[in-house]
């Protein structure tokens, strides 16, 4: 039986086969179907496993906690784990210092012993990997900032990477790496060595200097340090990058949902085809030593492609996730789903333990998840992943859709309900909500992402960017009303009480218009903020670290926090019971729906669980397709496949 659990990595082992890790600290086993043949114990403190490797007969692991594990390769029973937070020199650590959570990959395995930051990012564990013993606490090789990989397939020069963009080289036979070469403004998820042009391929997640977060590739350096080329194909981050075993092409993608194959047998860098049509963004990608292509899909979806990018069978997943819970217009507390299958429709309803959530109806669409919803008069608009916008009634009626030309993000509705504002990878589209009709094209600064909107109490228009600038736009004739550049990406927008609330890199924020940033909200959460509720007083956030946090709201003061939560959380809603008191809903990768009392006043706890409710999980059915770039030569004795791909 396939675990249910989704997987989080994956690393092909020679000589073993498939391995996967998932978000409970299991790691599998996968056979030439992609079936389970193996699956290690369940782990009491299991946590979302994103650091995996695999050397002489070991499995090693860390999850987002800082917990380090070794595995049996041959049984993949569980052998050791060392806590994160009792494996540390304690002289080192700041006072009331704990482990912080992390999604970072890098471990590094050379010469017998086992490189890795645990809890505590500044330090560094040095393991021997056959005994699992601590042989050495020493100063983290990337500083402050997490150990992101380790690239040890040069036999005398290694690079690691860490998430604030810094690419170095040394080796660790000694510890040293002298050589610093800044390469992104963000994460380097992977940092692979070339050995047909004896040179690094490293992955960007913002981009650097003048194209920070507007354009992102893949960036490749020299032996002696020097970029040597980049190219830029991405507006989200780039998760991976990977080679077929003659070195002949490369393999790079990420959380824009494409894959992108290079023809490397010349030195330039040059996609010959880009694979799209994932029912997912893509998280990770393992080459088989037969140049079997695996692909991993966020939502845990795995698919195996041959070596030219055509499918040849797929995982057969069930997943399910909340992106967005909106009330309806008329009644606010039946509220709009957005989920991995379409929009599903809940009532909230008393009970003799306090309010909960009655599922009505699930409304599928074929069009991928659905990222945001937006209540319009008996419905809602909604965007898709595979690009596609549309209006249903509340029973699932879809009365238009449309395809967008380019990626959205979010979308918002006007306050007289007349107008759609979607964000898109390549500006902001305005539609008629009763018919769809187009009604204006909208960019900033000549066509920079655009990844949140809103409308303002006026009907003028809201489009912020992902490098940061807020655009005010006046609602007739779209011209200029206020711009102000804060700097960081958003992830969603909304307007409450005449302001303008912006979550994302940085926090919360507050901005008054024509003024500017008026409060923030970020304390002690890690990672970006994924979404953040303002009510009663009270200011809730999310963040990708799997933490709520909460804060008064006029005087930001930190009142609450609750990490290590069961998984994701990505939409956030107040609603509220039969005498008016506030609780705060919560939806998560899983279909998990949450529900939290809030509470008010001194010495109250402000999160008090009350109860879950899980989303049914289902199949993703997606298409495959190619696109090929003609200018690029095949690689040598590859077959060109055909044009079409394959239903997964």
């Amino acid at each position: 039986m396939n675990p249910p659990d989704r997987f989080v990595r994956i690393l092909y082992v020679e000589g073993a086969g498939l391995l996967a890790s998932d978000t409970y600290g299991r790691v599998h086993l996968l056979d030439e179907e992609l079936r389970t043949v193996a699956s290690s114990p369940f782990v009491r403190q299991g946590r979302p496993l994103y650091g995996l490797a695999a050397a002489e007969g070991w499995v090693i692991g860390k999850d987002r906690m800082g917990a380090v594990f070794r595995w049996s390769l041959d049984t993949l029973d569980l052998v050791d784990r060392l806590d994160p937070a009792t494996a540390c020199d304690r002289a080192g650590l700041l006072p009331r210092e704990e482990p912080s959570p992390c999604s970072s990959r890098g471990i590094g395995v050379w010469d017998g012993r086992v490189f890795v930051t645990g809890g505590y990012h500044r330090q560094m564990l040095v393991l021997d990997l056959h005994t699992f013993e601590v042989l050495e606490i020493r100063p983290n090789i990337t500083g402050d900032s997490p150990l992101e990989w380790a690239c040890t397939e040069h036999p005398t020069r290694h690079a690691v990477s860490d998430k604030h963009g810094n690419l170095r080289f040394g080796s660790f036979t000694d510890g040293a790496f002298p050589e610093l070469v800044k390469l992104d403004d963000g994460n380097i998820h992977r940092v692979r060595y070339d050995a047909r042009h004896d040179r690094f391929w490293a992955t960007q997640d913002f981009g650097e200097g003048d194209n920070a977060d507007i354009a992102n590739g893949v960036v490749v350096v020299g032996m002696s340090g020097e970029k040597e080329g980049e190219l830029l194909f991405a507006r989200d981050d780039v998760e991976f990058v990977a080679f077929s075993p003659d070195f002949g092409r490369a393999y790079a993608g990420g959380f824009d949902g494409e894959l992108h194959l290079f023809d490397n047998t010349r030195r330039d860098l040059r996609v010959e085809r880009t694979v799209t049509g994932f029912p997912h963004q893509l998280s990770d990608l393992t080459v088989g030593p037969g140049g079997e292509v695996y692909v991993l899909c966020q939502d845990g979806t795995l698919v195996e492609l041959d070596a030219a990018g055509a499918f040849v069978r797929e995982r057969g997943h069930r997943r399910q996730a909340v992106w967005d819970v909106q009330p309806s217009r008329e009644d606010p507390r039946t509220l709009y789903c957005a989920t991995d299958s379409g929009v599903a429709v809940a009532r909230v309803e008393d009970s003799a333990t306090g309010p909960m959530l009655r599922v009505e109806a699930e409304h599928p669409t074929e069009w991928g998840f659905t990222r945001r919803v937006a209540p319009v008069a008996s419905g809602w608009v909604g965007v898709t992943r595979d690009r596609t916008v549309f209006r249903a009634d509340r029973d699932g009626t879809v009365r238009w859709h449309h395809r967008l030309p380019d990626l959205p993000h979010t979308v918002a509705v006007s306050p007289d309900g007349g107008r759609a504002l979607v964000a898109t990878n390549g500006g902001a589209v305005e539609l008629d909500t009763a018919d769809g009709r187009r009604l204006a094209d909208l960019q900033v600064d000549g066509g920079l992402p655009v990844w949140a909107t809103a409308y303002l109490p006026d009907g003028d228009r809201v489009l912020i960017t992902r490098n940061g600038v807020i655009a005010v736009l006046d609602a007739g004739d779209g011209s200029p009303r206020w711009r102000f550049d804060q700097g960081e990406y958003p992830k969603r927008a909304w307007t409450q009480d005449d302001r303008l609330y912006v979550v994302g890199d940085g926090g919360l924020k507050e901005i008054e218009i024509g003024v500017g940033v008026a409060a923030r909200w970020s304390r002690l959460l890690s990672n970006t903020v994924e979404n953040a509720v303002v009510a009663d007083g009270l200011v809730c956030a999310s963040s990708y670290g799997m933490q709520l946090a909460a804060y008064e709201h006029g005087t930001a003061k930190f009142v609450g926090l609750l990490e290590d939560l069961a998984d994701y959380p990505k939409a956030l809603a107040v609603i509220r019971d039969a005498d008016d008191a506030p609780h705060l809903l919560v939806g998560c990768r899983t279909g998990l729906l949450s529900l939290y009392r809030l509470g008010e006043g001194p010495g109250r706890q402000v999160f008090t669980k009350l109860r879950d409710h899980w989303l049914p999980r289902r199949p993703a059915h997606y298409t495959l397709r190619h696109h090929d770039h003609p200018d690029a030569p095949a690689a040598p004795g590859a077959p060109r496949p055909a044009p079409a791909g394959a239903v997964g």
